[in-house]
């Protein structure tokens, strides 16, 4: 290792922001004075797509103004958003699910994704879709993918399986990132374990202007559990398909008389097998949180996690002739087929993150919020994986790989608000600055021969391998920061919102090679790049007294891009922007969501290959997406929960330097798919007590190419549970259930997605769970 590439890491690790920022707004506390914000959020440099496997932050309201001479021992209001929706439906959820404001079972009815400000899902002109804590229980969701597998416009299933730890959704033909609390993790997606979340929210298109460099299919949001102001305990025991036992415990409340200090600890064990052959799903995870409210206008949340996955798999690429087509044999591939040597498989990822929210309202017109996390991820990767190549009629090529990855991210985002009217106009003023600095590290190392083919009908494992060290380095400083400025302006039941971005990203990359002769790494090339842009934002709504609220909108996006073109010039970020017509209905008196939307999405600066220079790549692609969703969420007094969701995509590379590609659709973007989830819970009679559910997955057929040459076959999976409230057996029971879920009750054998006629991936077979969940 070469000292100008440790000083990169240094200069991250010994950032000393964390503690003046944190005695600075600590010092608002006491001093109650109005302060100027700046801040930060994380964009994270991209790795290459070597995936391992394994297995939203909506903003709170704040609390109601209250006299700014509120001593410490104050308790906080009565009663807020966190008891009433915006339906004006009582939250009656168990003390460690009420911390979810304007959730009631499935239907959550406020939300700050689309806006960063609080607000009912009726003001906001966008599209959003949440998951709540209600629905990730029932359906038992053990990912953030399967949470998502009931909403429209999501494929859940692209890459998905027990051989991930990357969980790459696509949201209207578009691979979308993950946010935590507000503040973007690394672009590749590591995994976080859902028992650790209180909701996933999903916004839908390009949201740059508020979250600068990202998709434009949208943002994944999600949101971590809070300190609960009563005290609660809960576990959670699960046993399952492929030799699982899980162990969940969630605890909280307050820490003395009053409601000063509030906690929470989650934690969650798991030991099981993977459905692939010598693969395990094995996983520990503990999060921590702590609440200091030392009056009604002001909170300060530690919020911290560590997860470590200590058994993961490389993901597997197996042909279309054997997948979805039978092989030359006649038969199919088992999915259980393992492609790696069971004696070369260690692969591991640990992350670690700690942070903070603060809040601190000044005046009935003036609050300050602040976020700021510091994460590491690290991943040791040693495996022989497949190639996506054959190497005879029923053989595939293998590879050895070996990686390190090292990636800090160190973020902060402050906002400041101002609730305010002029005239006959209602302002919610929003004006931001975040900050975000991502150093990160990757070591690699490949080893390709062929005696390493493996024969995918009759594997013989065991073959000799060669040592594999590290032959390539890269070191990557990346930093980024964003002013941005809205405002929601509202009179009657009119609503616009309007805001713009300035972002400013940069990038300094160093890259090593071994040399194979001396075995020594040559000196560094340095590769820096700097990029800007401006972003838009505009919508309005209209809320009509019947519970109808029809929106337009239109937003736009940005991502830089790494490397250059034949000419050694930098490539531009890529671009992209949508609109949006839509319609949102919730019935008064009635807890329940429609959504309906059309949306035209086109992104620009997308690379193709450059036909003069092969192997190198240029600007000139573009493409679209046009669709159509529907979406239902329900939560009804006579016991029914629903969840229902279709989507329509039309895509379409509209410009390519690929001979052939132009006019074709995206890979992996089927042109419909549905979804149905119900549930029942009898109240009275001989079955009080017992819930009985189900649910029904489409996912229309799909291109396996560039080019459209074949596609992947549609594919219907069948999901059910059946729970049981042991309470009304006795009252020494009472709040303790008992469940069986069950996925892909067929047992369907289906491909999820291909790449190319080698590179084709299976879906999960069936699952079944037994759960007893105990609450005290």
């Amino acid at each position: 290792m070469f000292p100008g590439s440790v000083s990169l890491l240094k200069r991250a690790d010994n950032c000393g922001w964390i503690t003046p920022l944190t005695v600075t707004f600590i010092s608002l506390i006491a001093s109650h004075n109005t302060a100027s914000a700046q801040e930060a959020v994380s964009q994270s440099a991209t790795l290459p797509p070597v995936t391992v496997i394994a297995p939203a932050s909506q903003t709170q309201q704040p609390s109601p103004s209250v006299n700014a001479t509120s001593s410490a021992s104050t308790a906080a209001p009565t009663q807020s958003f966190d008891q009433i929706n915006d339906s004006g439906l009582s939250n009656t959820a168990p003390p460690q699910n009420r911390n979810d404001p304007g959730t009631s079972g499935f239907v959550a009815t406020m939300s700050g994704v689309g806006t960063k400000t609080p607000g009912s899902v009726l003001d906001t002109p966008r599209s959003i879709s949440t998951v709540s804590k209600a629905e990730i229980e029932e359906r038992n969701a053990q990912s953030v993918l399967e949470a998502l597998q009931y909403t429209s416009g999501v494929n859940s299933y692209y890459f998905s399986g027990n051989f991930l730890t990357r969980e790459q959704a696509l949201v209207r033909g578009f691979l979308v990132y993950q946010y935590l609390d507000g503040l973007k993790q690394h672009d590749s997606n590591w995994a976080i374990e859902p028992y650790g979340l209180e909701r996933v929210n999903l916004l839908k298109g390009p949201a740059s202007m508020l979250y600068g460099q990202g998709s434009p299919g949208g943002l994944l949001d999600l949101t971590s559990k809070r300190p609960t102001d009563e005290a609660f305990t809960e576990v959670v025991l699960q046993a399952g398909t492929h030799s699982k036992f899980q162990t969940g415990v969630d605890f909280g409340g307050p820490i003395g008389n009053g409601r000063v200090l509030t906690y929470r600890m989650t934690a969650l064990g798991r030991l099981a097998d993977g459905e692939v052959d010598y693969t395990e799903n094995d996983r520990l995870y503990v999060a921590p949180a702590l609440t200091f409210r030392p009056n009604a206008d002001t909170t300060f949340t530690l919020l911290s996690s560590y997860q470590h996955d200590p058994s993961l798999t490389v993901q597997q690429a197996l042909p279309r002739e054997g997948t979805i087509l039978p092989g030359p044999n006649g038969q199919y591939i088992p999915r259980e087929l393992f492609l790696g040597e069971p004696g070369y498989h260690d692969t591991s990822k640990t992350s670690f993150k700690i942070g903070y929210e603060f809040k601190h309202r000044f005046d009935n017109v003036w609050s300050f919020e602040q976020n700021a996390a510091y994460r590491h991820i690290d991943i040791a990767l040693s495996e022989v994986m497949g190639m996506g190549s054959p190497s005879g009629p029923t053989s595939t090529r293998r590879q050895m790989f070996d990686a390190d990855y090292v990636i800090n991210t160190y973020q902060v985002d402050s906002r400041l608000h101002g609730n305010f009217s002029t005239g006959p106009l209602d302002h919610k003023l929003l004006v931001g600055f975040d900050y975000a600095a991502i150093p990160n590290y990757q070591g690699q190392g490949v080893n390709r021969a062929s005696l390493y083919s493996l024969d995918l009908y009759n594997p013989v494992y065991g073959q000799p391998l060669r040592s594999n060290p590290i032959t390539s380095k890269r070191y990557q400083d990346l930093t980024q920061a964003g002013l941005y400025l809205q405002d929601a302006i509202s009179v009657g039941g009119l609503t616009v919102t309007a805001g713009i971005r300035h972002d400013w990203a940069e990038l300094n990359q160093e890259t090593l090679a071994r040399d194979p002769v001396t075995g020594n790494f040559g000196a560094p090339i340095h590769t820096p790049k700097e990029d800007k842009a401006f972003t838009h934002q505009l919508g309005a709504i209209y809320r009509f007294a019947n519970g109808f609220a029809p929106f337009v909108s239109y937003s736009e996006s940005f991502f830089p891009l790494t490397g250059s073109d034949a000419g050694g010039n930098p490539f531009e970020p890529t671009t992209g922007e949508q609109s949006e017509v839509g319609i949102k209905f919730m019935p008064p008196g009635v807890n329940a969501l429609f959504t309906a939307s059309v949306f035209d999405i086109t992104q620009q600066n997308v690379r193709t290959p450059d036909l003069a220079n092969p192997g190198f790549a240029t600007q000139t692609g573009e493409v679209a997406v046009r669709g159509a969703e529907l979406e239902v969420r329900a939560s009804l007094e006579s016991g029914w929960n629903f969840a229902a969701a279709y989507t329509y995509l039309d895509s379409e590379v509209t410009k390519t330097n690929q001979k052939g590609a132009g006019g074709k659709s995206f890979t992996s973007v089927p042109a419909h798919q549905a979804s149905l989830w119900g549930s029942y819970t009898f109240f009275e009679g001989a079955f009080r007590g017992l819930t009985i559910g189900g649910g029904v997955r489409f996912f229309g057929e799909a291109a396996g190419d560039t080019l459209n040459t074949f596609y992947v076959p549609a594919f219907t999976l069948y999901d059910a549970t059946v729970r049981y409230d042991l309470g009304t057996i006795s009252p020494e029971f009472e709040n303790w259930e008992f469940a069986v879920n069950a996925k892909n009750l067929t047992d369907e054998r289906y491909v999820t997605n291909c790449d190319s006629t080698y590179s084709c991936y299976y879906g999960v077979g069936r699952t079944v769970d037994a759960s007893l969940r105990m609450r005290f």
